[in-house]
């Protein structure tokens, strides 16, 4: 038995898909049984066939999240890896509501699965356990890989009860996240409080975390109606050093000598580099790391601009509004940098739709509202805190192992390196209009460098004429 070859059991509907993985596979030294249909995969699981199993989701006689129960079911040692197009925080979660080994949206890495593969066979059988996540609407919009990367880190955050930051700058939903972390995990029933710490005089911050205050004589405050559900920390760059004190002596405290307060989980959002303000004896060092245990960071929807159209969408169906965005139009979304992102395209959206019902909304008509907002938005630019790119490389990295925790990973190195080079040539050739001499010039490289990295890189841009 040990020198048995391992069958991989692979169920995909997209005839290109199963022979891409047929022959990678095969290569890979598997057997390999392919089907287009759930129904099949489910009569060989039956037949005790199989030693992992691959399946898509949309599948034309039944979903995959239909036939995945019934062969956990079966057999709870079958690793199962999902790989879907329908790349959404939806799929997400529900392949970590089944248990399943890992979900991979499309396109996947080859090479990626190949090792998930390996690892789900050399893994021991007994460690899964079933968890369920409540059915409601999802307010996480975007097919873009960034936001792929959020969403398999809430899947696999949010029954975990370790403390978490959330970066990210002003309109990127901090807080839609931090309520996603609760909602889809085991604390759904428990209590999600909200503390906006901006908002608040120093007495009101201690009044709602500990109950005692010159505004009450109680001792009920949100730290003890928390204690086995979430406490959300917004703006938490904004809490007066006293208060960064007591609560981090009363979080030392719970954790240490108080059974009830063990089920407690913090999650904090801040718009500001909270290393930095650590450095300047603005916010308390033992407290960040404290809090600091898993830190995720929001892209900008400039980050993410493929996401827009996706949104627009979502924002329109949200308002019933029957204006329509030519492409053109969406081509002048795209190109605006969006300084109040997410928050600031749905302000746009709603006024356009406001504003022009049953009409057709053309690139003239978007250039002359965002030019309102580039004029309104400028010293806003401005006046926000930069944030050092070794931080933001820091951080990413550190999101990256979270996001593999458990599998094999290699050449890390080139693939951070291309993370970092390809945004960096695409963003200088747009900067001087597709003149490949300028930008090398800019860059510092040779010509032929550019050219070739161009090509390896496969990047695309607008040519100077």
């Amino acid at each position: 038995m040990v020198n048995k070859t391992p069958t991989i059991l692979v169920a995909d509907d997209d005839r290109s898909i199963r022979t891409v993985l047929k022959q990678a596979l095969i290569r890979a030294k598997y057997n390999v049984q392919l089907t287009d249909t759930a129904t099949e995969l489910w009569e060989w699981v039956c037949a005790g066939k199989g030693d992992v199993v691959i399946t898509d989701i949309s599948m034309p006689d039944m979903n995959g999240f239909e036939v995945i129960p019934k062969i956990k079911k079966l057999n709870p040692e079958l690793p199962i890896i999902v790989i879907s197009a329908l790349s959404t925080l939806s799929t997400a979660v529900q392949a970590e509501k089944e248990n399943v080994f890992e979900y991979l949206p499309k396109p996947f890495d080859l090479e990626k699965l190949i090792t998930t593969i390996k690892h789900a066979l050399n893994i021991p059988k007994d460690h899964l356990a079933q968890h369920s996540l409540a059915e409601e609407k999802l307010p996480l919009v975007g097919k873009s890989s960034v936001m792929q990367n959020i969403y398999r880190m809430i899947a696999r955050l949010s029954n975990l009860n370790l403390s978490i930051i959330i970066s990210g700058e002003n309109g990127t939903g901090k807080d839609v996240v931090a309520k996603a972390l609760h909602d889809y995990g085991n604390k759904r029933n428990e209590p999600f409080l909200t503390v906006n710490i901006a908002a608040l005089t120093s007495e009101e911050i201690e009044h709602l975390l500990f109950g005692t205050s010159s505004l009450t004589k109680d001792n009920n405050g949100y730290l003890h109606h928390t204690s086995n559900g979430t406490l959300f920390l917004n703006e938490i760059d904004e809490m007066p050093l006293p208060i960064q004190t007591r609560l981090f002596h009363a979080l030392e405290h719970q954790n240490s000598n108080n059974d009830q307060f063990l089920g407690l989980r913090i999650i904090c959002a801040t718009t500001k580099n909270l290393i930095e303000l650590v450095q300047n004896g603005k916010f308390r060092e033992d407290l960040y790391y404290r809090l600091n245990v898993v830190p995720i960071h929001l892209p900008s929807l400039k980050e993410r601009i493929e996401d827009i159209p996706l949104l627009v969408q979502y924002f329109q169906k949200e308002n019933a509004s029957t204006t329509v965005f030519s492409d053109t139009a969406f081509d002048q979304l795209k190109q605006y940098h969006w300084p109040g992102n997410i928050r600031e395209l749905q302000n746009l959206v709603t006024r356009l739709s406001a504003l022009y019902p049953n009409q057709t909304v053309q690139d003239d008509l978007v250039a002359r509202n965002i030019q309102n907002l580039s004029h309104t938005s400028k010293k806003n630019i401005k006046s926000q805190e930069d944030i050092p790119l070794s931080v933001e490389i820091k951080s990413h990295i550190q999101r990256y192992f979270i996001e593999n925790r458990g599998l094999p990973i290699n050449k890390l190195y080139a693939y951070m390196i291309a993370e970092v080079e390809k945004p960096l040539i695409e963003l200088t050739l747009a900067e001087t209009e597709g003149n490949q001499i300028k930008a090398a010039t800019i860059l510092g490289i040779n010509r032929n460098t550019l050219r070739k990295k161009i090509k390896d890189l496969n990047i695309t841009y607008k040519k100077d004429s």
